[in-house]
């Protein structure tokens, strides 16, 4: 395994950084060469120099230059026939120059590591790196489940192709160029600095099929210009009840995203507006198409009746498979009848 670090990176715009290339596990080599690619509009590569690991040795070559403007190529291997050495350690340092407020990935295009031999030893895995150029980000992974989508711990995406570019959340009515084919709908994230407080800040967010929430071209959760928290976290979407984070949590600023699973139960604050789905994990429950907070008579007289046998993107479609029918009444709406969200009304 090699791994960029730390990750992510956080810098300000015009502002030189420095990432390693680190060797993660007991692995013996003699060099390495690793292809970067990167968004050159966030990002500028600057130099590279070789790691600690191979400090002491001298080097048969040790090369670093762009290929593309979007790739940088960096190679070394040990000059001393018979010379190795062990991870895990650092291989290369890398410094690069951050361009413009945004994020990029630093990602490996490919990577090859060589044995005593000068071999190309097989089946290395990567880890990429990111980087998050701006002023005060605050970034959190926060992962949860819609019951209507979830099956065997994933979720199925059958209304992809329906879903709009646009948010329906008026909250932060987004507008996006497309919808990655991972993306199981929209749904808005609110923090708040109290647990019934007005929300400080309001997001459209994609929900993807293994659970994670992100912002559209953003890994997972990064806000600019952001306190820390702590912050609740509100999770709504439009025809499943909302949940709320039991606590307070704060978001990252440096080092690794903090992780909110709302797939617990016992990270939802009230315990309710959730289903178990499998054992020892709660999604939000399906049925609440006017998205009031309670599954009730309404969703399915005023909603689910008069869309019955319509197909499209559709607030009765409560299983999210692009069609109001009669298992989403029968499957979702009646075994759910009575839920409740217990997300707190702001004050």
């Amino acid at each position: 395994m090699v791994s960029i670090t730390p990750n992510p990176q956080t810098v300000e715009a015009q502002q030189n950084f420095t990432v390693t290339v680190h060797l993660d596990t007991a692995t013996e080599v003699r060099g390495s060469t690793s292809w970067i690619t990167y968004d050159p509009g966030k990002v500028t590569f600057v130099s590279a120099a070789r790691g600690s690991l191979l400090d002491g040795f001298p080097m048969y070559w040790f090369i670093a230059a762009p290929e593309t403007p979007d790739r940088v190529r960096i190679s070394s291997q040990i000059l001393q026939a018979g010379a190795s050495v062990f991870g895990p350690g650092d291989l290369i340092y890398i410094t690069f120059t951050a361009v413009e407020e945004g994020f990029t990935t630093l990602e490996f295009y490919d990577l090859q590591l060589y044995d005593l031999l000068g071999n190309v030893i097989p089946d290395v895995t990567t880890n990429n790196g990111d980087v998050i150029i701006g002023p005060s980000p605050a970034y959190l992974k926060a992962k949860c489940w819609l019951q209507g989508a979830y099956s065997n711990g994933s979720m199925h995406t059958l209304q992809n192709n329906v879903i709009p570019l646009t948010s329906p959340y008026a909250a932060d009515p987004v507008t996006v160029d497309s919808i990655p084919e991972d993306v199981v709908d929209w749904c808005l994230l609110e923090l708040r600095s109290t647990h019934n407080g007005q929300p400080t800040v309001c997001k459209s967010v994609w929900l993807g099929s293994d659970g994670w929430l992100r912002l559209p071209d953003k890994p997972y959760l990064i806000l600019m210009d952001s306190s820390a928290g702590p912050w609740y976290v509100v999770v709504r979407h439009r025809n499943h009840l909302a949940v709320m984070s039991s606590s307070a949590v704060y978001f990252g600023s440096s080092g690794s995203p903090p992780i909110l699973d709302l797939g617990d139960i016992t990270s939802i604050y009230g315990g309710g507006g959730v289903k178990e789905v499998e054992t020892g994990i709660v999604a939000l429950a399906a049925g609440d198409a006017n998205r009031d907070g309670v599954v009730a008579p309404v969703d399915r007289m005023s909603y689910w009746r008069p869309q019955s046998g319509l197909s499209g993107y559709y607030s009765a479609d409560f299983d999210l498979d692009g069609f109001v029918a009669p298992r989403d009444l029968n499957s979702m709406w009646r075994t759910n009848t009575g839920l409740l969200s217990t997300v707190p009304a702001s004050r």
